[in-house]
Protein backbone atom coordinates (compact mmCIF):
# COMPACT_ATOMS: atom_id res chain seq x y z
CA UNK A 1 0.00 0.00 0.00
CA UNK A 2 1.28 3.47 -0.83
CA UNK A 3 1.05 6.03 1.92
CA UNK A 4 -0.58 9.23 0.33
CA UNK A 5 1.54 12.49 0.67
CA UNK A 6 -0.42 14.97 1.52
CA UNK A 7 0.30 18.33 -0.47
CA UNK A 8 1.60 21.05 0.86
CA UNK A 9 -0.49 24.22 2.41
CA UNK A 10 -0.67 27.23 -0.14
CA UNK A 11 1.52 30.03 1.51
CA UNK A 12 -0.84 32.47 2.75
CA UNK A 13 -0.82 36.10 0.48
CA UNK A 14 -2.52 39.11 0.44
CA UNK A 15 -5.76 39.22 -0.80
CA UNK A 16 -6.26 40.82 -3.92
CA UNK A 17 -6.55 44.76 -3.77
CA UNK A 18 -8.27 44.94 -7.49
CA UNK A 19 -10.32 48.12 -7.17
CA UNK A 20 -14.08 48.71 -8.33
CA UNK A 21 -13.16 51.86 -10.45
CA UNK A 22 -16.58 52.22 -10.97
CA UNK A 23 -16.71 53.70 -7.46
CA UNK A 24 -13.87 55.54 -7.82
CA UNK A 25 -15.46 57.58 -10.20
CA UNK A 26 -18.54 58.23 -8.28
CA UNK A 27 -16.91 58.93 -5.52
CA UNK A 28 -15.13 61.68 -7.61
CA UNK A 29 -18.85 63.08 -9.02
CA UNK A 30 -19.48 63.08 -5.25
CA UNK A 31 -17.03 65.70 -4.91
CA UNK A 32 -17.58 67.18 -8.26
CA UNK A 33 -20.89 67.82 -6.38
CA UNK A 34 -19.69 68.93 -2.93
CA UNK A 35 -17.36 71.40 -4.26
CA UNK A 36 -20.15 72.80 -6.55
CA UNK A 37 -22.13 73.48 -3.43
CA UNK A 38 -19.66 75.10 -1.84
CA UNK A 39 -18.37 77.51 -3.60
CA UNK A 40 -21.32 78.43 -6.39
CA UNK A 41 -24.42 80.00 -4.20
CA UNK A 42 -28.01 80.00 -5.67
CA UNK A 43 -29.60 83.50 -5.94
CA UNK A 44 -32.96 82.52 -7.03
CA UNK A 45 -32.40 84.39 -10.11
CA UNK A 46 -34.17 81.36 -11.85
CA UNK A 47 -30.65 81.85 -14.40
CA UNK A 48 -29.48 77.93 -15.57
CA UNK A 49 -26.41 77.77 -13.24
CA UNK A 50 -29.04 79.22 -10.74
CA UNK A 51 -30.61 76.10 -11.58
CA UNK A 52 -28.39 74.13 -11.52
CA UNK A 53 -26.41 75.13 -8.50
CA UNK A 54 -29.84 74.56 -6.57
CA UNK A 55 -30.31 71.20 -8.13
CA UNK A 56 -27.20 69.75 -6.66
CA UNK A 57 -28.03 71.11 -3.19
CA UNK A 58 -28.72 68.00 -1.05
CA UNK A 59 -27.39 65.74 -3.12
CA UNK A 60 -23.46 65.30 -3.08
CA UNK A 61 -23.33 64.22 0.66
CA UNK A 62 -26.14 61.77 0.74
CA UNK A 63 -24.01 60.00 -2.33
CA UNK A 64 -20.82 60.41 -0.23
CA UNK A 65 -22.56 58.42 2.12
CA UNK A 66 -23.74 55.66 0.06
CA UNK A 67 -20.75 55.01 -0.93
CA UNK A 68 -18.77 55.26 2.38
CA UNK A 69 -21.17 52.09 3.60
CA UNK A 70 -20.54 50.30 0.47
CA UNK A 71 -16.58 51.04 1.23
CA UNK A 72 -17.33 49.87 4.53
CA UNK A 73 -18.49 46.40 3.61
CA UNK A 74 -15.74 45.85 0.65
CA UNK A 75 -12.84 46.91 3.24
CA UNK A 76 -13.77 44.64 5.95
CA UNK A 77 -13.43 41.93 3.70
CA UNK A 78 -9.91 42.47 3.74
CA UNK A 79 -8.56 43.87 7.05
CA UNK A 80 -7.72 41.52 9.78
CA UNK A 81 -9.41 42.34 13.37
CA UNK A 82 -12.52 44.43 11.48
CA UNK A 83 -14.41 45.70 13.85
CA UNK A 84 -11.33 47.32 15.76
CA UNK A 85 -10.03 48.73 12.26
CA UNK A 86 -14.15 50.18 11.82
CA UNK A 87 -13.64 51.44 15.23
CA UNK A 88 -9.97 53.42 14.98
CA UNK A 89 -11.56 54.37 11.71
CA UNK A 90 -14.10 56.22 13.43
CA UNK A 91 -12.08 58.17 15.89
CA UNK A 92 -9.18 59.21 13.41
CA UNK A 93 -12.03 60.80 11.33
CA UNK A 94 -14.24 62.33 13.69
CA UNK A 95 -10.98 64.08 14.86
CA UNK A 96 -10.02 64.91 11.53
CA UNK A 97 -13.31 66.64 11.35
CA UNK A 98 -13.33 68.50 14.04
CA UNK A 99 -9.80 69.68 12.85
CA UNK A 100 -11.74 70.80 9.32
CA UNK A 101 -14.28 72.58 11.02
CA UNK A 102 -11.42 74.33 12.47
CA UNK A 103 -10.51 75.66 9.10
CA UNK A 104 -13.82 76.33 7.71
CA UNK A 105 -15.38 79.44 7.17
CA UNK A 106 -18.92 78.65 5.58
CA UNK A 107 -18.93 74.85 5.16
CA UNK A 108 -20.71 72.37 7.56
CA UNK A 109 -18.35 69.54 7.71
CA UNK A 110 -19.70 66.31 7.13
CA UNK A 111 -16.71 64.50 9.14
CA UNK A 112 -17.94 64.07 12.64
CA UNK A 113 -21.41 62.46 11.41
CA UNK A 114 -19.18 59.81 8.92
CA UNK A 115 -16.97 59.20 12.30
CA UNK A 116 -20.28 58.10 14.21
CA UNK A 117 -21.29 56.17 11.30
CA UNK A 118 -18.56 54.42 11.16
CA UNK A 119 -18.09 53.63 14.92
CA UNK A 120 -21.79 51.78 14.22
CA UNK A 121 -20.75 49.84 11.21
CA UNK A 122 -19.73 46.77 13.27
CA UNK A 123 -23.16 47.06 14.28
CA UNK A 124 -24.45 47.36 10.49
CA UNK A 125 -22.29 44.38 9.31
CA UNK A 126 -23.80 42.26 12.09
CA UNK A 127 -27.41 43.05 10.65
CA UNK A 128 -28.98 40.56 7.82
CA UNK A 129 -30.18 41.99 4.20
CA UNK A 130 -33.58 42.60 5.39
CA UNK A 131 -32.46 44.43 8.62
CA UNK A 132 -30.57 46.56 6.96
CA UNK A 133 -33.01 47.84 4.58
CA UNK A 134 -35.79 47.93 7.12
CA UNK A 135 -33.43 49.80 9.40
CA UNK A 136 -32.69 52.28 6.70
CA UNK A 137 -36.18 52.88 6.56
CA UNK A 138 -36.96 53.47 9.35
CA UNK A 139 -34.14 56.24 10.32
CA UNK A 140 -35.08 58.10 7.45
CA UNK A 141 -38.67 57.96 8.05
CA UNK A 142 -37.73 59.10 11.93
CA UNK A 143 -36.06 62.23 10.97
CA UNK A 144 -39.07 63.75 9.58
CA UNK A 145 -40.16 63.64 13.25
CA UNK A 146 -37.32 63.97 15.47
CA UNK A 147 -35.88 66.56 13.22
CA UNK A 148 -38.49 69.05 13.91
CA UNK A 149 -39.33 68.09 17.41
CA UNK A 150 -35.78 67.70 18.50
CA UNK A 151 -34.54 70.30 16.34
CA UNK A 152 -32.85 73.64 17.32
CA UNK A 153 -31.94 77.08 15.69
CA UNK A 154 -29.49 77.41 14.30
CA UNK A 155 -28.33 73.92 13.19
CA UNK A 156 -25.74 72.44 15.65
CA UNK A 157 -22.30 71.92 14.91
CA UNK A 158 -19.58 70.19 16.29
CA UNK A 159 -16.12 71.92 17.17
CA UNK A 160 -13.46 71.14 19.68
CA UNK A 161 -14.92 73.58 22.61
CA UNK A 162 -18.58 71.90 22.72
CA UNK A 163 -16.70 68.27 23.32
CA UNK A 164 -17.21 69.96 27.03
CA UNK A 165 -20.56 69.20 26.37
CA UNK A 166 -21.22 65.26 25.51
CA UNK A 167 -24.53 65.98 25.89
CA UNK A 168 -24.66 68.62 23.17
CA UNK A 169 -22.82 66.57 20.90
CA UNK A 170 -24.86 63.89 21.30
CA UNK A 171 -27.99 65.92 20.21
CA UNK A 172 -26.03 66.96 17.18
CA UNK A 173 -25.14 63.76 16.11
CA UNK A 174 -28.31 62.23 16.65
CA UNK A 175 -31.08 64.86 15.67
CA UNK A 176 -30.49 68.14 14.77
CA UNK A 177 -26.95 68.73 13.75
CA UNK A 178 -26.50 69.58 10.07
CA UNK A 179 -26.21 65.52 9.09
CA UNK A 180 -27.84 63.84 11.91
CA UNK A 181 -28.20 60.14 12.31
CA UNK A 182 -31.76 60.84 11.97
CA UNK A 183 -32.21 60.75 8.69
CA UNK A 184 -28.80 60.73 7.28
CA UNK A 185 -27.46 57.33 8.39
CA UNK A 186 -30.25 56.03 5.98
CA UNK A 187 -27.85 56.40 3.08
CA UNK A 188 -24.92 55.20 4.40
CA UNK A 189 -27.15 51.48 6.10
CA UNK A 190 -28.27 51.50 2.40
CA UNK A 191 -24.83 51.44 1.68
CA UNK A 192 -23.30 48.25 3.76
CA UNK A 193 -25.84 46.48 1.82
CA UNK A 194 -25.31 47.40 -1.72
CA UNK A 195 -21.64 46.48 -0.63
CA UNK A 196 -22.66 42.97 -0.41
CA UNK A 197 -24.31 42.60 -3.66
CA UNK A 198 -21.73 41.73 -6.86
CA UNK A 199 -20.44 44.90 -7.72
CA UNK A 200 -18.60 43.96 -10.76
CA UNK A 201 -22.25 42.26 -12.42
CA UNK A 202 -23.14 44.60 -15.50
CA UNK A 203 -26.57 43.26 -14.08
CA UNK A 204 -26.41 44.37 -10.95
CA UNK A 205 -25.00 47.76 -12.33
CA UNK A 206 -27.93 48.24 -14.49
CA UNK A 207 -30.52 47.36 -11.87
CA UNK A 208 -29.58 49.80 -9.53
CA UNK A 209 -29.20 52.50 -12.19
CA UNK A 210 -32.98 52.17 -13.14
CA UNK A 211 -34.40 51.35 -9.83
CA UNK A 212 -32.37 54.60 -8.79
CA UNK A 213 -33.97 56.71 -11.33
CA UNK A 214 -37.27 55.14 -10.92
CA UNK A 215 -36.83 55.95 -6.98
CA UNK A 216 -35.03 59.32 -7.34
CA UNK A 217 -38.03 61.08 -10.10
CA UNK A 218 -40.68 59.01 -8.81
CA UNK A 219 -40.67 60.24 -5.38
CA UNK A 220 -40.74 63.45 -6.42
CA UNK A 221 -43.61 63.20 -8.66
CA UNK A 222 -45.24 61.40 -6.07
CA UNK A 223 -44.84 64.24 -3.63
CA UNK A 224 -45.96 66.78 -6.15
CA UNK A 225 -48.85 64.45 -7.02
CA UNK A 226 -50.31 64.53 -3.17
CA UNK A 227 -49.73 67.99 -2.84
CA UNK A 228 -51.83 68.89 -5.51
CA UNK A 229 -54.06 66.11 -4.89
CA UNK A 230 -54.69 67.17 -1.02
CA UNK A 231 -54.95 70.62 -1.57
CA UNK A 232 -51.98 71.48 0.58
CA UNK A 233 -52.39 75.87 1.05
CA UNK A 234 -49.13 77.60 0.02
CA UNK A 235 -48.76 79.75 2.48
CA UNK A 236 -48.38 76.66 4.92
CA UNK A 237 -46.25 74.31 2.75
CA UNK A 238 -44.22 77.78 2.24
CA UNK A 239 -44.08 77.71 6.26
CA UNK A 240 -43.38 74.05 6.48
CA UNK A 241 -40.01 74.89 3.79
CA UNK A 242 -38.98 77.93 6.15
CA UNK A 243 -38.89 76.00 8.61
CA UNK A 244 -36.02 73.73 6.85
CA UNK A 245 -33.43 76.56 6.50
CA UNK A 246 -30.97 77.17 8.71
CA UNK A 247 -31.92 80.95 9.55
CA UNK A 248 -35.71 80.27 10.27
CA UNK A 249 -35.77 77.12 12.05
CA UNK A 250 -39.43 77.02 13.72
CA UNK A 251 -40.02 74.12 16.06
CA UNK A 252 -42.85 75.79 17.52
CA UNK A 253 -44.81 73.22 16.03
CA UNK A 254 -45.23 70.04 13.90
CA UNK A 255 -45.45 70.93 10.00
CA UNK A 256 -46.79 68.01 8.34
CA UNK A 257 -46.65 69.54 5.19
CA UNK A 258 -43.20 69.36 5.69
CA UNK A 259 -43.22 65.37 5.61
CA UNK A 260 -43.66 66.34 1.92
CA UNK A 261 -40.72 68.96 1.29
CA UNK A 262 -38.24 67.87 -1.02
CA UNK A 263 -35.75 70.81 0.01
CA UNK A 264 -31.72 69.19 0.18
CA UNK A 265 -30.67 68.86 3.67
CA UNK A 266 -34.43 69.79 5.49
CA UNK A 267 -34.29 66.11 6.38
CA UNK A 268 -37.49 65.21 5.33
CA UNK A 269 -38.32 61.80 4.00
CA UNK A 270 -39.12 62.56 0.26
CA UNK A 271 -35.86 64.80 0.26
CA UNK A 272 -34.19 61.28 1.97
CA UNK A 273 -36.04 59.09 -0.49
CA UNK A 274 -35.35 61.05 -3.41
CA UNK A 275 -31.58 61.37 -2.63
CA UNK A 276 -30.82 57.90 -2.05
CA UNK A 277 -32.24 57.17 -5.35
CA UNK A 278 -30.26 59.69 -7.74
CA UNK A 279 -27.27 58.34 -5.55
CA UNK A 280 -28.58 54.70 -6.44
CA UNK A 281 -28.42 55.76 -10.17
CA UNK A 282 -25.12 57.23 -10.14
CA UNK A 283 -23.21 54.33 -8.63
CA UNK A 284 -25.09 52.13 -11.05
CA UNK A 285 -24.00 54.14 -14.45
CA UNK A 286 -20.98 54.34 -12.93
CA UNK A 287 -20.33 50.82 -12.30
CA UNK A 288 -21.78 50.10 -15.66
CA UNK A 289 -19.92 53.11 -18.05
CA UNK A 290 -16.42 53.21 -16.34
CA UNK A 291 -15.17 50.04 -16.79
CA UNK A 292 -16.16 50.84 -20.84
CA UNK A 293 -14.03 53.74 -21.16
CA UNK A 294 -10.62 52.89 -20.84
CA UNK A 295 -8.16 55.07 -20.32
CA UNK A 296 -10.20 58.34 -20.89
CA UNK A 297 -11.68 57.95 -17.04
CA UNK A 298 -8.23 57.80 -15.47
CA UNK A 299 -7.79 61.09 -13.94
CA UNK A 300 -10.92 60.99 -12.54
CA UNK A 301 -10.15 57.67 -11.11
CA UNK A 302 -7.16 59.33 -9.52
CA UNK A 303 -9.45 62.13 -7.54
CA UNK A 304 -12.00 59.49 -6.64
CA UNK A 305 -9.12 57.74 -4.70
CA UNK A 306 -8.30 60.85 -3.05
CA UNK A 307 -12.15 61.92 -2.00
CA UNK A 308 -11.05 62.57 1.19
CA UNK A 309 -7.74 64.14 0.71
CA UNK A 310 -10.05 66.47 -1.56
CA UNK A 311 -12.92 67.59 0.53
CA UNK A 312 -10.71 68.48 3.40
CA UNK A 313 -8.45 70.59 0.62
CA UNK A 314 -11.65 72.45 -0.57
CA UNK A 315 -13.26 73.47 2.77
CA UNK A 316 -9.73 74.53 3.89
CA UNK A 317 -9.35 76.27 0.79
CA UNK A 318 -12.41 78.72 2.40
CA UNK A 319 -9.93 80.40 4.45
CA UNK A 320 -8.29 82.10 1.25
CA UNK A 321 -11.39 81.99 -1.08
CA UNK A 322 -14.00 85.15 -0.93
CA UNK A 323 -17.46 84.68 -0.31
CA UNK A 324 -19.34 82.83 -2.84
CA UNK A 325 -22.15 85.46 -2.05
CA UNK A 326 -20.25 88.71 -2.69
CA UNK A 327 -18.74 87.44 -6.21
CA UNK A 328 -20.90 86.39 -9.52
CA UNK A 329 -21.85 83.46 -10.82
CA UNK A 330 -19.28 83.40 -13.70
CA UNK A 331 -16.51 83.77 -10.77
CA UNK A 332 -17.60 81.35 -8.39
CA UNK A 333 -18.36 78.18 -11.71
CA UNK A 334 -13.78 79.51 -12.50
CA UNK A 335 -13.31 78.60 -8.51
CA UNK A 336 -15.02 75.30 -9.03
CA UNK A 337 -13.49 74.46 -12.02
CA UNK A 338 -10.02 75.77 -10.76
CA UNK A 339 -10.40 74.08 -7.46
CA UNK A 340 -11.71 70.49 -8.89
CA UNK A 341 -9.44 70.28 -12.04
CA UNK A 342 -6.39 71.72 -10.72
CA UNK A 343 -6.93 68.81 -7.88
CA UNK A 344 -7.48 66.49 -10.37
CA UNK A 345 -3.85 67.03 -12.00
CA UNK A 346 -2.13 66.91 -8.54
CA UNK A 347 -4.09 63.35 -7.86
CA UNK A 348 -3.37 61.71 -11.09
CA UNK A 349 0.37 62.36 -10.68
CA UNK A 350 0.01 61.27 -7.04
CA UNK A 351 -1.49 58.21 -7.90
CA UNK A 352 1.80 57.68 -10.29
CA UNK A 353 3.69 57.19 -7.48
CA UNK A 354 1.87 56.50 -4.45
CA UNK A 355 -0.99 54.15 -4.14
CA UNK A 356 -3.20 55.91 -1.79
CA UNK A 357 -3.60 59.53 -0.57
CA UNK A 358 -2.05 61.01 2.37
CA UNK A 359 -5.33 61.22 4.05
CA UNK A 360 -6.55 57.82 2.68
CA UNK A 361 -3.15 56.34 3.97
CA UNK A 362 -3.88 58.07 8.06
CA UNK A 363 -7.30 55.67 7.57
CA UNK A 364 -4.91 53.00 7.11
CA UNK A 365 -3.10 52.95 10.55
CA UNK A 366 -3.26 49.81 12.42
CA UNK A 367 -5.77 48.43 9.73
CA UNK A 368 -3.48 45.24 8.28
CA UNK A 369 -4.78 43.22 5.24
CA UNK A 370 -6.37 40.01 6.06
CA UNK A 371 -4.01 37.13 4.76
CA UNK A 372 -5.56 34.54 2.47
CA UNK A 373 -5.47 31.87 0.24
CA UNK A 374 -4.76 31.93 -3.18
CA UNK A 375 -7.84 30.12 -3.30
CA UNK A 376 -9.73 33.08 -1.51
CA UNK A 377 -10.48 31.26 1.77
Amino acid sequence: MIAQVEPPRPALTAPSTTRIIGLDVARALAMAGMVVVHYVWPDDSGSAVDVFAASMLGRAMPLFMLLGGIGVTLAAERLMHQDRALLLRAVIVFALGLIVDELSRWVAVVLQSYGLFFALAPLFRRLTDRMLLVLAALVAAAGGWTYQVLGTSPRNEIAFDDLTDPLYVIRALLFDGYYPFFPVASFFILGVWIGRLDLRSDRVAGALTVVGLIVGIGSLMAAGAMIDGWGVDETSFEAARQAANVSGFDTTRFFWERILDDTGHGQMPVWVVSAAGTSLAVVGASLLIVPRAGGAVSPVVALGRLALTFYVFQVALTMVVPIPSTTSFGQELLTVAAIYFGFMAAAFTWTRFFRVGPLEALLRVGSGPKAVRPDGR
